[in-house]
């Protein structure tokens, strides 16, 4: 049985070239996929040509004006770019992000591909904690926007027929991303006050922050223990505790 594959989003960012958008509306139709979003434009008429009998795909696509809008309801994202270096560090490879996008049936996950152009721009890519990347011809590393979706979606549904009785690698407890992002903003809040940054940090301990709990997606005893702990560095530090509101 096909596996389902509701609670995951193909979001494209501003796809610009005629046909993209509706080779990927049949990609997602052949695995299994349903919610289509875009930042940007509505697609073109050959994009209805190439989406054969994938055209309902299109018509139930939601467009958004940002990146961040078209995430907001999400609770984890995962970022494709061919870019990688000292600041673009690869978090997961495609089985990887197989495996990571399984563990989390409970949820509603995005996977995010930028530009054809471009990509992401580096206000778009810090919404993204994770990012996965396919290993491709150094030379040539550029893969087309409509191919790439086909590698993620085929390597997630493959993915999920393989495993889909092996409940024990699943975190279905896992806690949201309004819980992630507030334990996030504990955690920063607390070493913050109590010095931890400096004005010559080397460091982004936002995103640090943000990839570890992505990374871990932690569930609700995990969540507390987190803020107990940090509560206790504060009380130790400052002489008092911080509130969790």
């Amino acid at each position: 049985m096909p596996a389902d594959l509701s609670h995951i989003s193909i979001i494209l960012v501003e796809p610009i070239y005629e046909g993209n958008v509706g080779a990927v509306a049949r990609i997602m139709n052949n695995f299994c996929f349903s919610d289509l979003r875009i930042v940007g434009s509505v697609p073109q008429k050959n994009d209805f040509y190439l989406a054969m009998h994938s055209e309902h795909l299109l018509d139930n696509a939601t467009i958004f004006s940002t990146l961040a809008e078209a995430i907001a309801d999400l609770d984890r994202v995962v970022a494709f770019s061919r870019r990688i270096g000292k600041t673009k560090p690869v978090d997961l490879s495609p089985m990887q992000m197989a495996a990571y996008v399984h563990e989390l049936p409970n949820l509603k996950l995005g996977l995010i591909f930028g530009r054809e152009t471009f990509g992401l721009t580096d206000e778009e890519a810090d919404l993204c904690p994770l990012r996965c990347h396919f290993s491709a011809n150094k030379d040539f590393p550029s893969i087309n926007l409509a191919q790439a979706v086909a590698l993620a979606a085929y390597e997630v549904q493959s993915f999920e027929q393989r495993h889909q009785e092996d409940l024990g690698t699943r975190k279905p407890d896992a806690v949201s991303g309004e819980e992630l992002e507030r334990i996030y903003g504990y955690m920063k809040d607390v070493l913050g006050n109590i010095g931890y940054f400096t004005n010559y940090e080397t460091t982004n301990w936002d995103a640090f922050l943000k990839k570890m709990l992505a990374q871990l997606n932690p569930n609700k005893e995990m969540v507390y223990r987190l803020r107990q702990m940090f509560n206790r560095i504060h009380v130790l530090i400052t002489g008092k505790g911080m509130g969790y509101d």
